[in-house]
Protein backbone atom coordinates (compact mmCIF):
# COMPACT_ATOMS: atom_id res chain seq x y z
CA UNK A 1 0.00 0.00 0.00
CA UNK A 2 2.60 2.47 0.78
CA UNK A 3 4.63 1.59 -2.29
CA UNK A 4 1.76 2.47 -4.95
CA UNK A 5 1.41 5.59 -2.32
CA UNK A 6 4.77 7.05 -3.11
CA UNK A 7 5.07 5.79 -6.68
CA UNK A 8 1.33 7.89 -7.18
CA UNK A 9 3.51 10.99 -4.96
CA UNK A 10 6.26 10.55 -7.65
CA UNK A 11 4.17 10.58 -10.49
CA UNK A 12 2.11 13.69 -9.26
CA UNK A 13 5.39 15.70 -8.78
CA UNK A 14 6.61 14.87 -12.01
CA UNK A 15 2.84 16.23 -13.45
CA UNK A 16 3.85 19.42 -10.91
CA UNK A 17 7.27 19.34 -12.19
CA UNK A 18 5.85 19.46 -15.96
CA UNK A 19 3.13 21.94 -15.78
CA UNK A 20 5.76 24.25 -14.42
CA UNK A 21 7.97 23.63 -17.27
CA UNK A 22 4.82 24.25 -19.38
CA UNK A 23 3.98 27.57 -17.87
CA UNK A 24 7.51 28.76 -18.45
CA UNK A 25 7.31 28.07 -22.14
CA UNK A 26 4.19 29.57 -22.60
CA UNK A 27 5.57 32.98 -20.82
CA UNK A 28 7.92 32.86 -23.32
CA UNK A 29 6.22 32.66 -26.17
CA UNK A 30 3.20 34.69 -25.36
CA UNK A 31 0.75 31.78 -25.25
CA UNK A 32 -2.41 31.35 -22.99
CA UNK A 33 -0.67 30.54 -19.41
CA UNK A 34 -1.33 28.17 -16.34
CA UNK A 35 -3.12 30.33 -13.46
CA UNK A 36 -1.01 30.99 -10.72
CA UNK A 37 -4.05 29.51 -8.57
CA UNK A 38 -3.52 26.13 -10.40
CA UNK A 39 0.18 25.89 -9.80
CA UNK A 40 -0.39 26.72 -5.96
CA UNK A 41 -3.02 23.80 -6.05
CA UNK A 42 -1.19 21.75 -7.51
CA UNK A 43 1.53 22.95 -5.13
CA UNK A 44 -0.36 22.57 -2.09
CA UNK A 45 -1.91 18.93 -3.44
CA UNK A 46 0.93 17.13 -2.17
CA UNK A 47 3.39 18.57 -5.35
CA UNK A 48 5.83 21.10 -3.46
CA UNK A 49 8.65 18.69 -4.55
CA UNK A 50 7.81 18.79 -7.97
CA UNK A 51 6.77 22.67 -8.15
CA UNK A 52 10.49 23.72 -6.09
CA UNK A 53 12.01 21.54 -8.50
CA UNK A 54 10.05 23.23 -11.32
CA UNK A 55 10.89 26.66 -10.32
CA UNK A 56 14.53 25.81 -9.68
CA UNK A 57 14.97 23.72 -12.62
CA UNK A 58 13.21 26.07 -15.19
CA UNK A 59 14.22 29.59 -13.37
CA UNK A 60 10.33 29.99 -13.24
CA UNK A 61 8.17 32.19 -10.57
CA UNK A 62 11.42 32.95 -8.65
CA UNK A 63 10.94 36.50 -8.43
CA UNK A 64 7.31 36.62 -7.19
CA UNK A 65 6.81 36.33 -2.92
CA UNK A 66 3.74 33.61 -3.09
CA UNK A 67 6.04 30.89 -4.43
CA UNK A 68 9.20 32.32 -3.21
CA UNK A 69 7.88 31.96 0.40
CA UNK A 70 4.78 30.02 -0.29
CA UNK A 71 6.26 26.65 -1.76
CA UNK A 72 9.22 26.03 0.79
CA UNK A 73 6.15 26.48 3.53
CA UNK A 74 4.27 24.43 1.43
CA UNK A 75 6.77 21.93 0.99
CA UNK A 76 7.13 21.57 4.72
CA UNK A 77 3.19 21.18 5.36
CA UNK A 78 3.61 18.16 2.52
CA UNK A 79 6.37 16.89 4.29
CA UNK A 80 4.51 16.83 7.70
CA UNK A 81 1.56 15.44 6.03
CA UNK A 82 3.51 12.65 5.14
CA UNK A 83 5.25 11.84 7.80
CA UNK A 84 1.60 11.94 9.80
CA UNK A 85 -0.28 9.66 7.44
CA UNK A 86 3.00 7.03 7.43
CA UNK A 87 2.45 7.04 11.02
CA UNK A 88 -0.51 6.04 10.93
CA UNK A 89 -0.10 3.90 8.35
CA UNK A 90 2.34 1.92 10.28
CA UNK A 91 -0.36 1.89 13.39
CA UNK A 92 -3.17 0.11 11.08
CA UNK A 93 -1.15 -1.71 8.92
CA UNK A 94 1.50 -3.16 11.32
CA UNK A 95 2.57 -6.33 9.75
CA UNK A 96 1.77 -9.19 12.67
CA UNK A 97 4.52 -11.10 12.45
CA UNK A 98 4.45 -15.32 12.85
CA UNK A 99 5.60 -16.16 16.11
CA UNK A 100 6.64 -19.32 17.68
CA UNK A 101 6.59 -20.16 20.88
CA UNK A 102 7.58 -22.81 23.70
CA UNK A 103 5.34 -25.41 25.10
CA UNK A 104 5.37 -23.47 28.57
CA UNK A 105 5.44 -20.06 27.40
CA UNK A 106 1.65 -21.67 25.58
CA UNK A 107 0.92 -23.16 29.41
CA UNK A 108 1.25 -19.61 30.50
CA UNK A 109 -0.76 -17.92 27.70
CA UNK A 110 -3.66 -20.20 28.03
CA UNK A 111 -4.42 -18.93 31.45
CA UNK A 112 -5.86 -16.30 29.76
CA UNK A 113 -9.71 -16.53 30.10
CA UNK A 114 -9.56 -15.16 25.94
CA UNK A 115 -6.88 -17.84 25.13
CA UNK A 116 -8.03 -19.79 22.42
CA UNK A 117 -6.30 -23.15 21.99
CA UNK A 118 -6.83 -24.46 18.47
CA UNK A 119 -5.63 -27.95 17.01
CA UNK A 120 -5.11 -28.04 13.50
CA UNK A 121 -4.99 -32.14 13.18
CA UNK A 122 -7.18 -34.38 11.39
CA UNK A 123 -10.53 -35.28 13.17
CA UNK A 124 -9.01 -38.82 13.82
CA UNK A 125 -5.89 -37.19 15.46
CA UNK A 126 -7.84 -35.04 18.03
CA UNK A 127 -10.23 -37.97 18.83
CA UNK A 128 -6.77 -40.23 19.93
CA UNK A 129 -5.90 -37.22 21.88
CA UNK A 130 -5.72 -33.57 22.10
CA UNK A 131 -4.93 -30.87 24.84
CA UNK A 132 -8.02 -29.68 27.17
CA UNK A 133 -10.20 -27.06 26.22
CA UNK A 134 -8.60 -26.95 22.36
CA UNK A 135 -11.08 -26.55 19.29
CA UNK A 136 -10.45 -28.60 16.12
CA UNK A 137 -9.78 -27.01 12.66
CA UNK A 138 -8.03 -28.69 10.48
CA UNK A 139 -5.21 -27.14 8.46
CA UNK A 140 -6.84 -28.14 5.28
CA UNK A 141 -9.81 -25.43 6.20
CA UNK A 142 -8.71 -23.13 8.82
CA UNK A 143 -8.86 -20.52 6.05
CA UNK A 144 -12.86 -21.27 5.44
CA UNK A 145 -13.55 -22.56 9.03
CA UNK A 146 -11.89 -19.60 11.18
CA UNK A 147 -13.78 -16.69 10.13
CA UNK A 148 -17.06 -19.09 11.40
CA UNK A 149 -15.18 -20.16 14.69
CA UNK A 150 -12.66 -17.78 15.61
CA UNK A 151 -14.70 -14.67 15.26
CA UNK A 152 -12.15 -12.07 17.39
CA UNK A 153 -9.68 -11.42 15.24
CA UNK A 154 -7.81 -9.78 18.82
CA UNK A 155 -7.80 -12.89 21.04
CA UNK A 156 -4.58 -14.97 21.92
CA UNK A 157 -4.86 -18.00 19.14
CA UNK A 158 -2.42 -21.11 20.48
CA UNK A 159 -1.57 -23.60 17.56
CA UNK A 160 -0.78 -27.02 17.75
CA UNK A 161 -0.78 -30.15 15.38
CA UNK A 162 0.91 -33.19 15.99
CA UNK A 163 4.51 -32.20 15.46
CA UNK A 164 4.92 -28.55 14.16
CA UNK A 165 5.08 -28.27 10.54
CA UNK A 166 0.90 -28.00 10.04
CA UNK A 167 0.59 -25.49 13.14
CA UNK A 168 2.85 -23.53 11.60
CA UNK A 169 1.31 -23.01 8.41
CA UNK A 170 -2.22 -22.95 9.81
CA UNK A 171 -1.06 -19.77 12.16
CA UNK A 172 0.73 -18.40 9.18
CA UNK A 173 -2.91 -18.67 7.35
CA UNK A 174 -4.77 -17.28 10.33
CA UNK A 175 -2.14 -14.32 10.22
CA UNK A 176 -2.67 -13.72 6.55
CA UNK A 177 -6.90 -13.55 7.48
CA UNK A 178 -6.01 -10.67 10.50
CA UNK A 179 -5.49 -12.85 13.37
CA UNK A 180 -3.09 -10.09 15.43
CA UNK A 181 -2.39 -12.58 18.44
CA UNK A 182 -1.50 -16.12 17.24
CA UNK A 183 1.25 -18.08 18.35
CA UNK A 184 2.20 -21.37 16.66
CA UNK A 185 3.58 -23.59 20.38
CA UNK A 186 4.56 -26.90 17.95
CA UNK A 187 3.62 -30.20 18.60
CA UNK A 188 1.37 -32.22 21.13
CA UNK A 189 4.45 -34.70 20.70
CA UNK A 190 6.46 -32.41 22.57
CA UNK A 191 3.67 -31.16 24.99
CA UNK A 192 4.68 -32.06 29.04
CA UNK A 193 1.57 -31.31 30.18
CA UNK A 194 -1.95 -33.40 30.29
CA UNK A 195 -3.96 -34.05 27.65
CA UNK A 196 -7.51 -35.80 26.95
CA UNK A 197 -7.00 -39.30 25.82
Amino acid sequence: MLNKIIIILIVWNLLVFALYGIDKQKSRHGGSRISERLLLLATLLMGAIGALLGMLVFRHKTKHAKFQIGVPIILIINIAIGFFAVQGMGAVNNPVEYQKITPEKAKTLMNDKDAIVVDVRTEMEFAEAHIEGAILIPDTVIREKAPQLLTDKNSIILVYCRSGNRSEKAARALIDLGYTRVYDFGGIINWPYDIVN
